[in-house]
């Protein structure tokens, strides 16, 4: 495995700027490239084994932390939903300066938003895998309490105190409403450009997810005007389904996806 290591500069709500350190998974093969994006709050590893196992047929897989995450909660916190989509799209850029002759994009939740609106951008993006997006509406309020569990969970991983937690709880939340309001408000202008999509679509739903999600999926099936759909339900999964028991099953469905896009299957 080789590992991308780059710098981000960003600038917290107290206008102190910071600087961290962001490791990508970039696993080189043949000139067919995978991007993986994961979910919001998440990091690259939610992505690791699915890459894994793509590496080992052979094809190119790179999966970015996105901006802002894959740190500190006060990071994450510094980012932006414009951060996040330009990041997206300058993974891209680089898939294609390095000269890949086709891009498949994988997302999972976020990462599934962010790859429609790059198929939509992008025509070297040739085929797409979303997995448990949403693309209808969310409550502000559980965008919050994804943050709040990440933040708790990070803090926690560090040894904090439950009084260190809960005064760094205090001075944080609630966030600024303006930026899950951004959050919400990507997600439903992404929910109106299923009609653009025309690429082979692959639509994955874990079978114990939330509502929301298995609407999502359903509903990009119905609007999209691909010609090739693959659509998989996973009995045994919730939300992040590559960390789940059926990781392997979903990894295999998207080869058996791939391959069929080489075969010419409509």
């Amino acid at each position: 495995m080789r590992e991308l290591l780059c710098y981000n500069i960003v600038t917290n709500e107290k206008g102190i700027t910071m600087q961290h350190l962001v490791e990508d998974i970039y696993l080189q093969g043949n000139r067919q490239a995978f991007l993986l994006l994961h979910s919001f709050t998440s990091n690259a590893k939610e992505m690791h084994y699915v890459a894994k196992m793509l590496h080992s047929k052979g094809y190119t897989c790179y999966a970015p932390n996105l901006a802002g995450h894959g740190a500190s909660p006060e990071q994450l916190f510094a980012s932006s939903m414009e951060h996040v989509w330009e990041h997206s799209r300058q993974a891209v850029q680089y898939l294609i300066e390095e000269k890949y002759e086709a891009i498949t994009v994988i997302g999972q939740s976020l990462g599934g938003v962010l790859g429609i609106r790059l198929a939509n951008e992008f025509p070297e993006v040739k085929a797409l895998c979303i997995i448990s997006s949403p693309v209808m509406e969310r409550p502000v309020e559980g965008l919050e309490q994804r943050v709040i569990y990440y933040s708790k969970r990070y803090l926690q991983n560090r040894g904090s105190s439950e009084q260190e937690l809960e005064v760094f709880l205090a001075d944080n939340f609630p966030r600024p409403v303006e930026k899950m309001r951004a959050l919400q408000q990507f997600i439903v202008e992404t929910g109106n450009q299923l009609h653009l999509l025309k690429q082979p679509l692959f639509l994955a739903k874990g079978m114990l997810d939330e509502s929301v999600f298995h609407q999502s999926i359903d509903m990009i099936e119905q609007s999209a005007q691909s010609n090739m759909i693959m659509k998989k339900h996973y009995d045994n999964s919730s939300h992040l389904i590559t960390l789940g028991k059926e990781r392997q099953l979903l990894t295999e469905d998207i080869i058996r996806f791939i391959d069929e896009i080489k075969k010419g299957a409509v």
